[in-house]
């Protein structure tokens, strides 16, 4: 089942991180959806926490499939 939300925020908690040897740490990159721009939404929300490699490949992938929409959307309007 795919729930649809129209409210996305991406932030860096403090809170999800691990500390490194070396003194580093390993911040997750966390990212909720929400049917209000606030995020304060009575229906559960979705939210996940992770690591940036992943964080980066979703970016990738996200582009990617924005950048093919518009493609599409461009020949729609040309047909």
């Amino acid at each position: 089942m795919i729930a649809y939300y129209r409210h996305l925020a991406a932030w860096l908690d403090p809170e999800q991180s691990d500390p490194l040897a070396g003194g580093g740490r390993l911040q997750d990159v966390c990212l909720r959806l929400s049917d209000r721009a606030d995020c304060a939404d009575a229906r559960p929300e979705a939210g996940i926490a992770m690591l940036a490699c992943q964080a980066r490949e979703l970016a990738f992938e996200l582009l990617e499939l924005a950048e093919q929409a518009d493609r599409q959307r461009a020949q729609q309007g040309r047909a």
